[in-house]
């Protein structure tokens, strides 16, 4: 309403003015090199007004001129990048939907109506990685990586392409540069720590775990599994080197982080045996029995005397089994020993109350031992033994292979501390194991099955 008013004021104004110079025109001289003109004021003012609309014309006309020109007007650039951005945005739905073909078609066209951009960079990797052109996929990369926005992503592109290729190396070194560039990122944390796993680098391994569990990028029960395998890892190697100070010393502190850790428990019992402290090697089995059995620890308390009698051998295991009596992992053993005492009515009972707690493939290999040994008809036997399950055993979480010895990665698929001790019957749905990922996950690509192999430590 204001507004209104006030243009009315106006128009009034100029109204009111211009009948005014109407009744009262006025004269005016002007004298010019030599000539003289005459007018009236009235006459001068609507020139002057007529020269200032026409100036006003004409500063429109050169603006219009240059904006909206076919061949110079700066509409003309910012109508071009409107179609590019548009063909852009069709692109990345067209790679959403999984159709790399036309993303490839389309951010070709698009780059040609776009200033350098790093988006599309990274669409026409992604496009080519699906399409499988991995060589186009790397220069994309590179050319994302040489852009200041798009340098991490450039990386974390050229790291996947190293490890889909084997260049292990390769990648590790792009992954400590994307560290350098971006100490916070998850993805750089995980893949660092993944690939110095992978890598054998330990050490360096642990340090990368720090950092991720510093970022609260894993809960603080997995952190400390990782910190215990990446110790047995360290320890197995300075074993292995002669060390056996330093071995030691890294047994202790894996049983630090996982207390109940039989393979650990086992490697630091044998040093001591190979040491000639037969004594403190007894101890160490005998504390880990009370806490939890584990037939990796039967094994290494049988290797403490290999000359010793059957009797006395039943005697030992008598000993260490006291603590759990019914624990199957304690029955099994105290049926061997009393196979190889040819106590055969006594473990009869007792083999029996182990298969109906556990009748596993193992206990009922036992029981036809004992029917043989008996002289029974082992028929029966045999047909329970064909169904029986397998019982407990070593199985990694992200492949379901079933190795004979725990070891920090998996001899099948690499992964990274997924070898658990767990009830083998039935088929586990594998588990996302903690590895690095192949292709960049920011645009949804499909995790491939290339991920690099590490090496096979086995427990002692």
């Amino acid at each position: 309403m204001t507004r209104i008013v006030l243009w009315f004021l106006a128009i009034l104004i100029v109204a009111v003015g211009a009948a005014w110079l109407a009744d009262h025109p006025g004269d005016v001289v002007i004298d010019f090199q030599g000539l003289r003109f005459y007018t009236s004021f009235a006459a001068l003012a609507a020139f002057g007004v007529a020269g200032m609309a026409l100036a006003a014309l004409g500063m429109w006309l050169f603006g219009w001129l240059r904006r909206d020109m076919p061949f110079f007007g700066s509409n003309r650039v910012i109508k071009r990048q409107g179609r590019g951005l548009k063909l852009l945005n069709q692109s990345l739905v067209a790679l959403s939907a999984g159709d790399h073909r036309l993303a490839s078609k389309l951010i070709d066209q698009a780059e040609v109506l776009l200033p350098p951009q790093p988006m599309v960079h990274l669409i026409a990797a992604e496009a080519a990685a699906r399409a499988g052109d991995h060589a186009t996929a790397a220069k994309r990369y590179q050319a994302l990586e040489g852009t200041d926005d798009g340098r991490f992503l450039g990386l974390r592109g050229l790291v996947g392409e190293a490890q889909r290729q084997g260049r292990e190396n390769e990648a590790l070194r792009l992954a400590r540069t994307a560290f350098s560039e971006n100490r916070k990122s998850p993805w750089v944390l995980r893949t660092l720590f993944s690939l110095e796993v992978a890598a054998g680098n330990w050490a360096e391994a642990s340090a990368a775990l720090d950092k991720v569990a510093r970022e609260k990028l894993m809960d603080d029960s997995r952190v400390r599994k990782h910190r215990g395998a990446l110790a047995f890892a360290e320890a197995t190697e300075a074993n292995l080197k002669g060390d056996t100070l330093a071995a030691k010393k890294s047994f202790k502190k894996v049983l630090s982080y996982r207390a109940d850790f039989a393979p650990a428990t086992a490697a630091l019992a044998k040093i001591e045996l190979a040491g000639g402290n037969k004594k403190r090697a007894s101890k160490l089995i005998e504390e880990a029995w009370q806490n939890l059995p584990h037939p990796t620890l039967a094994r290494v308390f049988k290797e403490l005397d290999a000359a010793e009698s059957a009797k006395d051998w039943l005697t030992r295991v008598r000993a260490l089994t006291a603590s759990k009596p019914e624990h199957p992992q304690s029955m099994m053993l105290m049926v061997d020993a009393l196979m190889d005492a040819r106590e055969y009515a006594v473990a009869k009972p007792l083999l029996d109350k182990l298969i109906k707690a556990a009748p596993t493939r193992a206990a009922w290999q036992y029981r036809l031992a004992l029917a043989h040994a008996l002289g029974e008809d082992p028929d029966p036997i045999e047909a329970a033994l064909a169904t029986a399950e397998a019982g407990e055993g070593w199985r990694c979480d992200a492949c379901g292979h079933a190795p004979h010895a725990w070891s920090p990665l998996c001899p099948s698929c690499g992964s990274f501390d997924t070898v658990d001790w767990q009830d083998m019957g039935g088929t586990a749905a594998p588990k996302k194991s903690f590895r690095a990922e192949e292709t960049i996950a920011l645009l949804g690509s499909e995790s491939g099955d290339d991920a690099p192999r590490g090496r096979d430590i086995h427990s002692a």
